[in-house]
């Protein structure tokens, strides 16, 4: 299983985004190897915003569908981010104090800690340094 980022979708969802080619390429490998992805609702929601602001509400509202369609084929698992989750996200805040992760991004280490997962679609660096493979890095 692999932990779907926020980078991954955006740069999905737009065509035009350099990364886009890379994306489709990482999740071709992922579906080939018989993987899934898992998400989150904060990640979700993250990622809709500047696809709503930057291209368009149809771009949000397509890549929901991708999502939905993702989600029903067993392809995707999104996680709701509950009060467990939201206290272990507190934990990696406080716990690099030193570093600027977002709180979105503290969420998905928790969730990717919970379950054991090690790679990211993502080109954050963030997730390198917090332990995890950022497969767009």
């Amino acid at each position: 299983m692999v932990f779907a980022d926020s980078w991954g979708w955006v740069a999905w969802a737009f065509g035009r985004d350099e990364s886009h080619s890379r994306v489709v390429a990482i999740s071709d490998s992922v579906r080939k190897a018989r993987g899934r992805f898992v998400t989150s609702n904060f990640v979700l929601s993250e990622s809709l915003t500047p696809l709503r602001y930057d291209e368009s509400l149809t771009a949000a509202l397509s890549l929901l569908e991708r999502v939905a369609t993702m989600v029903q084929g067993r392809l995707l698992e999104v996680v709701t981010v509950d009060d467990a989750l939201w206290a272990a996200a507190v934990d990696w805040f406080r716990r690099y104090d030193d570093q600027h992760f977002s709180f979105v991004d503290c969420t998905s280490f928790a969730i990717m800690a919970e379950r054991g997962l090690t790679e990211a679609l993502t080109a954050d660096r963030h997730f390198a340094t917090a332990g995890f493979v950022p497969l767009g890095a």
